[in-house]
């Protein structure tokens, strides 16, 4: 089969469509409720929502550690809610077309969080598994490079294993105190009579952000945009790789028909034309088929090689040579002057 190169492009780009198609539903979907979700005021009145409200709210407030904050490792005046310690290895690594480019991999990455409310107004809503969410924007508050110090040998070895060490880099982000940010979530009240938001029993996305509703819709909608753009790219060359696959194989199907039409006529002409040139009166007896005992001996038997039978009674020979009975794996035309 010579088409293993197109259905190895095609299936590889079945893969892709499938990622692009479902980040395109993902975000679209995403797009849908937040559009559609329930904006809490300043003073909202929770009792008042429907259960179908309450599925899905946005609220924004500042952000208000309850209890003792976390304070920076490196930056102690600024405290926060959420912490993120990160320590990453950059490299530089040859990839396949022999070319050397940045690799970046994380070594750790820690958390530190204590819990927390949004407060505007009066109206305060404690917020619940903010790791859960899947967009928690942090700030950044210190960034080091410290670079690696590597000798003669070190240079050496990275240059045959492929991998050149840069340097560490360590980074803090923080949700910081006092920052407005926008929750999109379930409301509830807990059992101690408290306003939460938290993930969405219906599978809704959670969003912990710094970005208004205006600029969250703004981005998912580039999103969606982007996506739905690759899903037709992909679509489009799956089909086109398609047709291709689909036209290479019925033309070989149609050229293998071709062949094995006119092999058949040129077995019905040779078949037709030994036929005519049978001249059974002037034949010895042992020149006779051994099964009719009337037209020649005319075609031979394999494996065991004898020829003893004409080309009609061939046909309804198929498993034994009537000779010696040896099994029949071939039979050929058998030419003898």
């Amino acid at each position: 089969m010579d088409n293993w190169g197109e259905l190895i492009a095609l299936g590889i780009d079945t893969i892709i469509f499938g990622i692009c198609s479902r980040f395109y539903l993902k975000y679209s979907y995403s797009l849908n409720l937040v559009e559609r979700a329930q904006r809490l005021g300043i003073n909202p009145d929770i009792s008042n929502l429907s259960e179908e409200e309450r599925n899905y709210v946005i609220y924004q407030g500042d952000v208000k550690a309850i209890g003792k904050p976390i304070k920076g490792l490196n930056t102690p005046d600024i405290t926060g809610v959420v912490q993120r310690l990160t320590i990453r290895e950059h490299a530089i690594a040859r990839n396949a077309s022999g070319f050397w480019a940045d690799q970046k991999n994380t070594i750790q990455e820690t958390y530190n969080l204590v819990p927390f409310m949004l407060k505007r107004g009066e109206m305060i809503i404690h917020i619940l598994d903010p790791l859960g969410a899947d967009i928690l924007d942090l700030d950044t508050v210190h960034n080091k490079f410290d670079n690696s110090s590597l000798s003669v040998m070190d240079h050496v070895v990275g240059f045959f294993n492929g991998v050149r060490q840069r340097g560490i880099e360590t980074t803090e982000e923080l949700l910081k105190e006092g920052s407005v940010i926008t929750a999109i979530g379930e409301v509830s009240k807990g059992l101690d009579g408290n306003i939460q938001l938290s993930p969405p029993s219906q599978g809704y996305p959670y969003f912990i952000t710094s970005m208004p509703v205006s600029s969250l819709l703004r981005k998912l909608e580039e999103q969606k945009t982007t996506y739905r753009w690759l899903t037709y790219l992909f679509g489009g060359i799956g089909i086109a790789l398609a047709v291709i696959i689909t036209r290479r194989l019925w033309l070989e199907r149609q050229a293998k028909l071709r062949d094995e039409e006119l092999k058949k006529k040129l077995e019905a002409t040779r078949k037709e034309r030994r036929q005519n040139a049978r001249s059974g009166e002037n034949l010895s007896e042992n020149e006779r088929c051994v099964v009719c005992r009337e037209n020649p001996k005319e075609i031979i038997i394999l494996e065991c090689g004898h020829v003893c039978i004409c080309e009609d009674c061939s046909e309804g020979i198929t498993k034994d040579c009537p000779v010696c009975r040896s099994p029949i794996t071939n039979k050929a035309a058998a030419f003898i002057s």
